[in-house]
């Protein structure tokens, strides 16, 4: 979650049993560093020790022509190289229209430092996709770990163990309302290709806020879950209070709507085609302006003065995921030794499963609460 998932936040979920990430987001890699150096102090860590948490990259904004030439820092194989060097656990990429050449330079730069400095734990890669075609096709790719299946809105109604109706999309960014699938629909298809004993790993991502939910996408072949409406706010995240209180009060997936209306009016428009963002309804979504520059200083005049009523609010990505084979997040900071049932989580932006989430706690008692039917 881009200005949400900071070090605190992925460290306190590592501590509850689970791979937390840092999520990158629009900001500078001195930005990332500080907030991997908050992760690595909550743990208690001493500098150069291996990282039990992981590192989350919006591609498009590392590619031309968005990449700011400006700064060194600010290079995409810069971003790639730290990740190597922190020894974080793992890397997640999204949102690009062509994941496999990351994945390839990635796993290039990882040899070339290994060869190097002797560094050998290799790091896990995540990769997002949207579609049934994109996850088959990156099933296939050499270097990738974990594939995260993202779903759409589903109209379709799935009685779940607590006898309600619910169906699930992704909240913050994922795939737009004419592209890919539901996400249990998704699953489904996408099941049998995934065998849980051998990577990559089949995740589930979109609108699981619940337990029941959670559950049932685990029920369907899902090897873990994503979900982030919840763990968007938990105390320890970085969204800031008036926005998690906004999070808690909100009613349902009926206040909130897809499209790229807040993205327009922030600057933030290299998506994918495929892609939009779902985010809780306010007069940014609802308001037409003579002209975008007029919303652009709107905006920007409401993140200057903290305007939740303009200001867009994710409504979310972050996880519980079910430990699986090969990816230990085993850790001294650890509080819930691993078996079957054990959890693996990514803090990942508020969706359908918005109407879930009513209260502010710490991370560790929502990571408990999604696990509590498994």
């Amino acid at each position: 979650m881009a200005g949400v998932a900071g070090g605190e936040l992925a460290a306190e979920v590592c501590k509850a049993g689970g791979l937390g990430f840092v999520g990158a987001g629009h900001l500078g890699l001195d930005n990332l560093e500080s907030e991997v150096e908050k992760g690595r102090t909550a743990l208690g860590l001493d500098a150069g020790a291996e990282l039990p948490f992981g590192v989350g990259l919006i591609l498009w904004r590392l590619e031309q022509p968005h990449l700011d030439p400006s700064s060194a820092a600010s290079t995409s194989d810069g971003f790639l190289s730290y990740i190597v060097r922190s020894k974080a656990r793992a890397v997640w990429f999204a949102f690009s229209p062509d994941l496999e050449s990351w994945v390839r330079r990635f796993r290039e730069i990882e040899r070339d430092i290994a060869a190097k400095k002797g560094q050998r734990r290799r790091v896990a890669v995540f990769i997002m996709v949207q579609t049934e075609e994109m996850a088959l096709k990156a099933k296939d790719w050499a270097g990738v770990d974990v594939i995260i299946a993202q779903g759409k809105a589903s109209t379709l109604a799935h009685f779940l163990s607590t006898s309600f109706l619910a169906g699930t999309d992704a909240g913050g960014h994922g795939p737009s309302l004419d592209a890919g699938k539901p996400l249990f629909t998704l699953l489904s298809r996408l099941a049998p290709h995934f065998p849980s004993a051998s990577p990559p790993f089949l995740l589930a991502a979109g609108g699981l806020s619940s337990p029941a939910l959670v559950s049932h996408a685990l029920t369907i072949g899902a090897a873990a879950c994503v979900s982030g409406t919840s763990l968007q706010v938990a105390k320890e995240s970085l969204l800031p209070q008036k926005q998690k209180d906004l999070v808690v009060r909100t009613e349902g997936g009926q206040a909130t709507e897809r499209g790229l209306t807040w993205d327009r009016a922030r600057g933030t428009v290299g998506w994918p085609d495929w892609v939009n963002g779902r985010a809780i309804k306010n007069l940014t979504s609802e308001e037409v302006l003579e002209t975008p520059e007029a919303q652009s200083a709107r905006y920007k005049q409401a993140v200057d003065e903290g305007d939740v009523d303009r200001v867009v609010t994710w409504a979310g990505m972050s996880a519980a995921l079910p430990l699986f084979p090969g990816l230990d997040s085993t850790h001294p900071n650890n509080e819930h030794p691993r078996d079957s049932r054990s959890l693996t989580l990514s803090a990942l932006v508020a969706g359908t499963g918005v109407g879930f989430v009513n209260a502010i706690r710490p991370a560790r008692e929502i990571v408990a609460d999604l696990a509590s039917e498994l």
